[in-house]
């Protein structure tokens, strides 16, 4: 893909794991309009993949958004966060900032795979399993917990409602897989193939086994599986904990985006 073409579908991408999140929360909520996309996911967490609005080509101003937004979640009594990037509407920045909006932090590399790699080999006493019925989906879970809430304090309960039934997280152009040590799990992630991008989500090792290989193992199988569901690219908004690793994978930067949280 050429620049323009990979950083839309990149967005592209991104809305449809926004949409598939908030979709799959029992209180959630997707809503659309002259093309802005608002998210509504689980009320306990306000968090940019939780609750937010993205807009990757506006029919109006950047005002009229955030009315339009403020509205939405307002209705719901939530607070909520507004995509912006490098490669996005710098008015509608500009717009969020004047509005008094939070900034979240400088930003989110958008890292981007252009092949598929070797694929991935799970060491002696290391199993990998595709999530594919009840119990890998509630293993995959517990991983996430294990992972996010203690280095995010994304609540428990947000990470269980995300994924409610295997169809979530397995399907058509879904997968996720889990790495056990023994029979304990310990990593996982999850991709979502839409126009062209692998989009890789959710990647979590639990902290006590974290440094030795087992993020790396399970994101090079669901970018593989990607490929293979028909990705042209693997991509993921990348961690100050996981960018190294995926840097060290092959993966490289080329956009990032930034969140700012209504106040």
């Amino acid at each position: 893909m050429e620049r323009e073409e990979l950083l839309r579908a990149g967005d592209l991408n991104v809305v449809e794991v926004l949409r598939h999140f908030a979709r799959s929360q029992p209180q959630g909520v997707v809503h659309e309009e002259a093309g802005v996309t608002m998210f509504a996911g689980s009320p306990l967490w306000p968090g940019p993949f939780d609750n937010g609005m993205f807009v990757v080509e506006a029919r109006t101003t950047p005002a009229d958004a955030l009315t339009r937004a403020r509205e939405f979640f307002g209705a719901l009594g939530r607070t909520f966060c507004v995509w912006t990037g490098d490669h996005l509407d710098p008015e509608l920045e500009r717009a969020v900032r004047d509005a008094g909006f939070l900034s979240l932090g400088d930003g989110t590399p958008q890292m981007v795979l252009r092949d598929r790699l070797a694929d991935a080999i799970a060491p002696e006493g290391v199993t990998l399993r595709a999530v594919d019925d009840d119990r890998t989906r509630r293993d995959y879970i517990a991983v996430l917990q294990q992972s996010f809430t203690p280095s995010q304090g994304t609540p428990a309960e947000v990470l269980e409602n995300a994924f409610p039934d295997v169809d979530s997280l397995h399907g058509p152009h879904l997968r996720a897989v889990v790495a056990y040590a023994g029979e304990a799990p310990v990593a996982g992630a999850f991709v979502l193939v839409s126009h062209g991008i692998a989009g890789v989500q959710y990647v979590g090792t639990v902290e006590g086994a974290r440094g030795r290989g087992f993020g790396e193992l399970v994101t090079r199988w669901v970018g593989n599986v990607g490929f293979d569901l028909g990705g042209r690219i693997a991509a993921l908004q990348a961690s100050e904990m996981g960018e190294p690793v995926y840097r060290r994978m092959g993966y490289e930067t080329v956009t990032s985006y930034r969140y700012y949280m209504a106040t």
